[in-house]
């Protein structure tokens, strides 16, 4: 990646994304109008790199964040006017609906196949376990599926949360519902992503993955980041 001082330095002008969106996020519609802007951001920032996020143009910080948007990241992907997953470098992220087919193209199908996936090492066997599970059984709470899996132990909750989290990055599945929003009732219901947003899925089909990650590619560059391969398999789990 080019970094931004080292640009400087050279009198390269680089973007700004900080200026793309000028005015102050206070509600859920400013965080919608924010998303759709920049085409993708995270929730919080991400480390070694200036990359969009809603913390940052909040002027908050990945903690502080949290207690004013807690229910807007929620509430907007249920509502589809946003998707939010933990997908960017692995963290907590919002994609306007635009985009979203193109990540979704840009990994490949070959990237997004489970059993494939598992057999060249690169998935592991609990996350190939949530996808068979979710796909004979829809909707289903976190503890369900946990239950359902045999990964209710306490030893198995980060096992558990790891494989999510891999299922996730790949647009394989995604929450879609919360079981309550009260102490001791709040958690995720999970589905197949193609299942709940089955619309982006289909423009997806339609698209070249190479032609998605130049569209992806131009955005960053829009915001003043050059990615390398190294990064954008870092960001994205892009492989060449």
């Amino acid at each position: 990646m080019l970094k931004r001082k080292e640009n400087e330095k050279q009198g390269v002008k680089i973007a700004d994304w900080h200026t793309l969106f000028p005015r102050p996020i206070t509600s859920p519609d400013d965080a919608v109008a924010l998303v759709n802007t920049l085409g993708f951001c995270t929730w919080g920032p991400i480390s070694r790199l200036d990359f969009p996020n809603l913390a940052d143009h909040m002027g908050e910080t990945a903690w502080s964040v949290l207690d004013r948007t807690w229910t807007w990241k929620d509430d907007l992907h249920f509502e589809q006017r946003l998707y939010y997953a933990k997908l960017i470098a692995g963290q907590p992220s919002f994609l306007s609906p635009d985009f979203l087919p193109d990540f979704i193209a840009a990994l490949g199908e070959g990237e997004r196949d489970p059993f494939r996936l598992y057999l060249d090492g690169r998935l592991s066997r609990q996350a190939r376990d949530i996808y068979e599970y979710l796909s004979e059984n829809p909707v289903q709470p976190t503890r369900d599926l946990r239950r359902g899996l045999r990964l209710n132990e306490k030893s198995m909750k980060t096992v558990t949360e790891r494989a999510l989290l891999e299922l996730q990055r790949r647009f394989l599945i995604c929450k879609v519902d919360l079981t309550g929003r009260t102490r001791g009732t709040y958690s995720y219901i999970w589905d197949l992503a193609e299942r709940y947003w089955p619309s982006a899925f289909e423009q997806a089909k339609q698209i070249e993955p190479e032609a998605a990650r130049e569209r992806i590619r131009e955005r960053l560059s829009v915001c003043g980041i050059q990615p390398d391969d190294a990064l954008e398999q870092r960001l994205f789990l892009w492989r060449s």
